[in-house]
């Protein structure tokens, strides 16, 4: 349940070789069309262990959004940065 919009969203993707090629949010589909960055985050959060890679991409509609992939159960989501 969100509790901000700048919580992060769940998505679908499908990644070959550990890269996403295509991404499933708000009901449509698209292909990524280049990774623009990526960075793994490891720390703690209230005492939670947290480890996340983090994928900036580049759809093939030429917008951008960042999604992160959690370590290591696997669950994909949508990084909200803006409301």
């Amino acid at each position: 349940m969100k509790t901000s919009p700048f919580d992060p969203e769940p998505v679908e993707v499908v990644a070959v070789n550990g890269r996403p090629m295509w991404v499933t949010f708000r009901k449509k589909r698209q292909k990524v069309g280049g990774v623009v960055n990526i960075w793994r985050v490891d720390d703690t959060w209230w005492q939670t262990p947290v480890a996340r890679m983090y994928y900036t991409l580049e759809l093939e509609s030429g917008s951008r959004i960042t999604v992160f992939q959690e370590l290591p159960g696997g669950t994909w989501y949508r990084q909200n940065w803006t409301a």
